[in-house]
């Protein structure tokens, strides 16, 4: 499921200094993952269900409220654990009509310029966008035009370029997944691992193995794609897997990534092209995270 998503932000909340204001791009699972959260946890607490969305400026709740129902989690997991094909962009790279409210930014892309092709003052899109001058934007990132028209939602919690047809020919419906119990772990490159997990630092959560860029990373499992960007900061490119209910893993310092959120993935499939971190070899960060917490790959990963 990619939830670039978009609705009330309930704003007659009681304010809470721990609560997260959403960014341009955030996705239920972008935000868990920053704050090491089990996303369906997450979106139980800010009862997100697949058909509503999240959008800039919304606070949400990072810890469980003091009034939470626990019953409501059934229906998120149902919900957010997936994402049918036919909501997939098929061009991500591709900017978006205007019509349907968002584009995507492109190399060289500025709010100016977008602002001059779209007719939309800097001003407004700085505000949809809760951007703060200078109004720095990178490519591949969401610029919403104008504010999203909620009837346009996919059952999944994203607006799509092939909502209106989808929807016509009734492929947009959601279908059950049953996610395996357990996972069956391999490699995502071969290479020496030149960084161990220690979960005592933040750029630690996982292994970094080294290699030469542009060498091709595998999916370490069968899932599906529930991330693909690069919105999170100190991971450059990122891709991340859902397995099953309990295992995530992600892919981080990617030169190239391809494969899309919503994408089915088999284990060994590339889905990404080795990049490398600021001054730092080439390299993979790797991460395994166990109902959003981080965990020792090798104690998963083959000998």
């Amino acid at each position: 499921m990619t939830c670039l998503l978009s609705a009330c932000s309930g704003n007659d909340k009681k304010w809470d200094p721990e609560d997260y204001t959403v960014k341009s791009g955030d996705t239920i699972y972008s935000i868990a993952w920053r704050y090491e959260l089990d996303s369906e946890d997450f979106a139980a607490w800010n009862n997100l269900k697949g058909t509503q969305f999240i959008h800039p400026g919304q606070r949400l709740h990072t810890r469980q409220p003091a009034n939470f129902d626990a019953s409501r989690k059934a229906d998120i997991e149902r919900s957010i654990a997936y994402s049918p094909q036919s909501a997939i962009e098929t061009k991500p790279s591709v900017n978006i009509s205007s019509s349907q409210g968002r584009v995507k930014a492109k190399k060289g892309d500025t709010l100016y310029s977008l602002s001059k092709r779209y007719g939309v003052s800097v001003e407004r899109l700085a505000q949809l966008n809760q951007l703060k001058k200078p109004y720095i934007i990178q490519p591949g990132q969401t610029i919403f035009l104008k504010p999203l028209n909620t009837s346009g939602k996919s059952s999944t919690g994203r607006v799509t370029t092939g909502s209106t047809a989808a929807a016509k020919s009734g492929q947009q419906k959601s279908q059950a997944v049953s996610w395996p119990k357990s996972v069956r772990w391999q490699w995502p490159v071969k290479g020496k691992v030149v960084k161990k997990f220690n979960r005592r630092y933040n750029d630690a959560k996982g292994l970094d193995i080294a290699g030469k860029q542009g060498d091709a990373i595998v999916a370490s499992a069968d899932g599906k794609v529930v991330y693909s960007g690069n919105g999170l900061i100190s991971y450059g490119n990122l891709i991340i897997i859902k397995h099953n209910k309990t295992f995530l893993s992600a892919y981080a310092y990617n030169r190239k990534l391809l494969v899309k959120e919503g994408d089915t993935v088999k284990a060994g499939q590339k889905i990404a092209e080795m990049g490398h971190k600021d001054k730092l070899g080439a390299r993979l960060h790797f991460e395994i995270r166990k109902n959003g917490k981080p965990v020792d790959p090798m104690k998963y990963l083959p000998w």
